[in-house]
């Protein structure tokens, strides 16, 4: 087949080799740098730089080039918006310092360099039917290795950290800045699954959770929801189901169709949940116990959706809390507690109230799709969840090319893929 044979999609549109074949490079690039490469990147002063961010905006800059992509105009109007708005704060935190708070200008760069990748978007010669049957086939490998991960700790064989199983990759690692060693609970021996490529278990349980959404309520198949749900409880992590569970009540309430897919949902969930139970009690006790964690101020729930917002309730009576402090106010406050951290607050606190409705407004207006919907509520549910996810940027492109990049495949892209 020549450059100028076409392949038409069921939407009308037609590709050429060349552009398919570019489609599939662009989806695997983003795909293996936010998944597979996750782990990589290097340490800047006590923030990562994830090798996820300079591929990924490469392979805009080659989409652009050559045509496969093109700039958004909603996604450009409400980032310029919220980047007038940074800048303003910014300006503002310079010239009215407040001796409580420091200013960080690669704080503000950061945000407006990651978030800029929302300006971009397909074109019409992006193959997009591509993007949801690829993601799926990577998540299968990832839960395939996350089962093999956990059950050969049991032999002897440990490899949840990469520069722990080998030492001269440390230099190009970024685990130091995450639980790289995921016991159970204290004085447990034994370590939950992180997928193998996966940074930490919480964040291997919400990208099964965006798994099981897409194959579930989006493409109607329940073959390989075991695989997806035997993986999720070798994480032992909540963050997943929590994401979940805060957004199927939107899509319960669209229709009883939909109510009916999370009634046969939440039903395959408890029985799987019942036999974990029967076979390994300890483990599932564990997890469960996990529920009220955010009682325990020594919890990591605790760290991520109730410390953060601490130093809020004694700044909102403050006038300041409407614009905020300025980029990077909240790591340099002078009551700020390590080890906490939320994207939420994080927002609140540098750019204040009409920041974080900005921001908001931005980032659903990104992630937005009505044909996608349940995907894309879970896309900001994971976003908040998550807790730190302002500038992680392997979730951060994630969330970015299945919700922006992608469409409601076609049999024939499904199996393609």
């Amino acid at each position: 087949m020549n450059e100028a044979a076409t392949i038409s999609s069921d939407e009308g549109h037609a590709f050429s080799c060349d552009d398919q074949r570019r489609s599939r490079i662009f989806v695997h690039g983003a795909l293996a740098g936010c998944l597979i490469l996750q782990r990589f990147g290097v340490i800047v002063g006590d923030s990562a730089l994830f090798i996820s961010l300079p591929l990924f905006a490469g392979l805009l800059g080659w989409a652009l080039v050559t045509g496969q992509a093109q700039l958004r105009g909603r996604g450009t109007a409400l980032f310029m918006l919220f980047a007038a708005w940074t800048l303003v704060v910014t300006l503002v935190a310079i010239t009215a310092p407040d001796a409580r708070f420091g200013v960080s200008l690669p704080s503000l760069a950061a945000i407006l360099v990651t978030y800029g990748f929302t300006t971009v978007g397909p074109s019409a010669r992006f193959d997009r039917e591509r993007v949801l049957p690829l993601f799926l086939s990577y998540v299968r490998v990832l839960s395939v290795a996350g089962i093999a991960q956990w059950v050969l700790q049991f032999a002897g064989l440990r490899i949840f950290s990469f520069m722990l199983a080998v030492p001269p990759l440390k230099p190009v690692l970024v685990e130091t800045q995450f639980n790289f060693n995921p016991i159970l609970h204290y004085g447990s021996t034994i370590l939950r699954s992180n997928g193998f490529f996966l940074l930490e278990p919480s964040i291997f349980s919400q990208t099964l959770a965006l798994a099981v959404v897409l194959d579930y309520f989006v493409l109607g198949r329940v073959k390989w929801l075991p695989l997806y749900l035997l993986a999720y409880l070798l994480t032992f992590s909540g963050t997943g189901a929590l994401s979940l569970v805060l957004t199927v009540p939107f899509y319960a309430s669209m229709s009883a169709r939909n109510f009916g897919k999370v009634a046969g949902l939440v039903i395959a969930g408890t029985i799987a949940l019942v036999l974990a139970a029967i076979a390994f009690p300890e483990e599932v006790g564990s997890l469960l116990s996990r529920a009220d964690e955010l009682n325990y101020s020594g919890s990591s729930g605790y760290a991520r959706f109730i410390g953060p917002f601490l130093p809020l309730a004694d700044l909102g009576h403050e006038a300041r809390f409407l614009i905020g402090w300025g980029p990077g106010a909240t790591e340099r406050y002078i009551y700020h507690m390590e080890g906490t951290g939320n994207s939420i607050a994080k927002l609140m606190m540098d750019y204040g109230f009409v920041g974080i409705t900005l921001f908001m407004t931005m980032l659903v207006g990104t992630l937005w799709r009505r044909d996608l919907a349940i995907l894309s509520i879970l896309a900001v549910m994971t976003f908040i969840v998550g807790g730190g996810y302002l500038l992680f940027t392997p979730m951060l492109v994630l969330l970015f090319v299945l919700c922006i990049w992608s469409a409601r495949p076609t049999e024939s892209a499904s199996t393609a893929a």
